[in-house]
């Protein structure tokens, strides 16, 4: 009789995830149709009342937007109807995962004899990842509220999208939690140099109207290596407002792609730089964004960071997470740039995870690759920003970081 009833509450378990899984997409289908309309109906508004450049430039991007992100949602919900024997929630039954989530749940650091940061990162994404999708499972961690406000930091051409990277993950710790959060307006396009300064600007004059409010920095991509340049230059004023650094997917130590022969191509226009006509357009702008490059550039960012890594403030804590796709679990335009950008490191698409994080040299927190392509921080993705937020509080709490949160 022992394996009739292992397989019966084997297909109930199956069902339980299935039907939760099926619940979880059409609710999230809901919430992109919901907020989709609303978004259309706003920007055909601005455009009927001022009908220039700028007004159907943003009725055209958020029409896009909302087309892609409904369209995607509603195809990963009908594939919903038909996963019924997923195997996407194995990990479940690991003996090494439930270890880790009971000792985390436990706050039992002796954990770390047996598992590094990146493993217990992992498994609490896991945990909250599942959490947030399987109806009726209530994690045995709890999820720490901060005293700090979060400050988004976006990256390359963010401009694209409806909202800066990582909003909606924001938007649930502020619902759930009541942690407030800013987005810092960066410039994609820019260099490193000019975003430090849009920083300076703009969380010097924040902490001025907020004085008694700390900062903790979630940096997107490129936006890690804007805010590294922008705390080596305000290293004192940092260190006063500022608690600690969380990178997601950031290039720490550069891009290898700018060596891609396509570049190559391309930056030749640099070789008449000592020519009249170069230097009158370049003063006027910068051709083929040569700083911007610069900032992204692996032989550039590598040298830089071993040169300045020693300048940085010192805040309570520094983390990097990284990502990893293949070409078939990415977002179309993912595929697309692996496609351009062959590469045979590891990657998300856009950045080599071996330099997503902090060199051995420096005192960081390396919290590992997660799977995912390089845009789970938009709106639209399917990925569960809201659980790897949590996790980030989860995890510097049990490291004793976000007691200075």
């Amino acid at each position: 009789m022992a394996p009739a009833i292992a397989t019966k509450d084997t297909c109930m378990k199956y069902l339980k995830q299935y039907q939760s899984y099926k619940q979880h997409t059409k609710n999230f289908l809901e919430s992109a149709t919901r907020t989709s309309i609303r978004d259309s109906i706003e920007a055909v508004e601005v455009f009927i009342r001022q009908p220039n450049i700028v007004s159907m430039g943003h009725l055209v991007k958020t029409l896009t937007n909302s087309g892609t992100w409904i369209s995607h949602s509603t195809l990963r919900h009908l594939h919903a109807h038909i996963d019924f024997f997923n195997r996407r929630n194995n990990f479940i039954e690991d003996e090494g995962f439930q270890e880790i989530i009971e000792a985390v749940a436990k706050s039992d650091r002796h954990i770390f004899s047996k598992y590094d940061e990146a493993a217990i990162f992992e498994a609490v994404y896991l945990e909250l990842d599942y959490s947030h999708k399987t109806a009726g499972h209530t994690s045995r961690i709890s999820i720490p509220k901060i005293d700090s406000t979060l400050v988004l930091i976006s990256g390359v051409f963010n401009e694209m999208f409806s909202t800066p990277a990582f909003e909606r993950g924001a938007q649930h710790l502020f619902k759930t939690k009541g942690i407030k959060y800013i987005a810092a307006n960066v410039n994609g396009a820019k260099s490193s140099k000019y975003n430090s300064k849009l920083l300076a600007e703009q969380l010097k004059r924040y902490s001025e109207e907020n004085p008694n409010e700390k900062l903790w920095l979630l940096c997107f991509s490129k936006g890690g290596l804007d805010t590294l340049h922008f705390l080596k230059n305000e290293k004192e004023w940092a260190e006063k407002h500022v608690e600690g650094v969380s990178t997601i997917a950031s290039p720490i130590l550069g891009s290898d792609h700018l060596k891609k022969k396509i570049f190559k191509m391309i930056n030749s226009i640099h070789f008449f730089e000592n020519t009249k006509l170069y230097k009158y357009i370049d003063n006027k702008k910068d051709i083929m964004m040569k700083e911007f490059q610069q900032s992204l550039s692996s032989d550039y960012q590598s040298n830089w960071f071993q040169r300045n890594h020693k300048e940085l403030p010192k805040l309570h804590f520094y983390s990097a997470v990284g990502l990893e796709s293949e070409w078939y679990e990415s977002h179309i335009w993912m595929v697309l740039t692996k496609l351009i950008f062959q590469s045979s490191e590891n990657n998300d698409g856009v950045v080599d995870t071996k330099n997503s994080q902090y060199p051995d040299y420096f005192k960081g927190i390396n919290l590992g690759i997660l799977r995912g392509h390089h845009l789970i921080g938009t709106r639209s993705s399917f990925y569960n920003q809201e659980a790897l937020l949590e996790t980030h509080l989860v995890m510097l709490n049990f490291l004793e970081k976000s007691a200075k949160l």
